[in-house]
């Protein structure tokens, strides 16, 4: 049988919001994207693998949420990983990825240190020039489970 999602729930749930917020056509918004993490991180990676899924895209951005980590393997800390790109006549014109790591325990406390990167490349509008490419990155200590 055929599982259906109601369009209006699916539209406010924590992963959507995320995806609708880390894509090409949202690209001033790095803050609000960290602060929307530091609320909803492990929302997003539990309703993605609640899917049973690791990657889920939404017709415009990618969101993959890598399982947690066996014994010995951490996948770098990786938590979230997205894609988002348009596509001119003469291929991808820009593309923005975002990449959440889990750097451990904050010294002292019980909090997890978690790095948010944001990368922007632009293709070059004439011949001859390079990519326009541009890094946002923030670290904060959340708690996490």
């Amino acid at each position: 049988m055929t599982q259906t999602l109601d369009a209006g729930t699916a539209s406010h749930s924590p992963s959507a919001e995320f995806m609708t917020m880390v894509d090409v056509d949202h690209q001033n918004d790095f803050e609000a994207v960290v602060e929307y993490v530091a609320t909803h991180l492990d929302k997003i990676i539990s309703e993605v693998h609640g899917f049973d899924k690791l990657l889920i895209d939404n017709g415009k951005t990618q969101l993959n949420c890598p399982p947690a980590p066996e014994s010995g393997d951490t996948h770098g800390g990786l938590l979230i990983r997205t894609l988002s790109e348009t596509e001119g006549p003469f291929g991808i014109t820009l593309k923005r990825e975002f990449k959440i790591h889990d750097l451990g325990k904050e010294e002292g406390t019980n909090k997890h240190k978690i790095e948010i990167r944001e990368d922007l490349v632009k293709a070059p509008e004439a011949e001859g020039q390079s990519p326009v490419m541009k890094e946002n990155v923030k670290v904060l200590a959340i708690d996490r489970p």
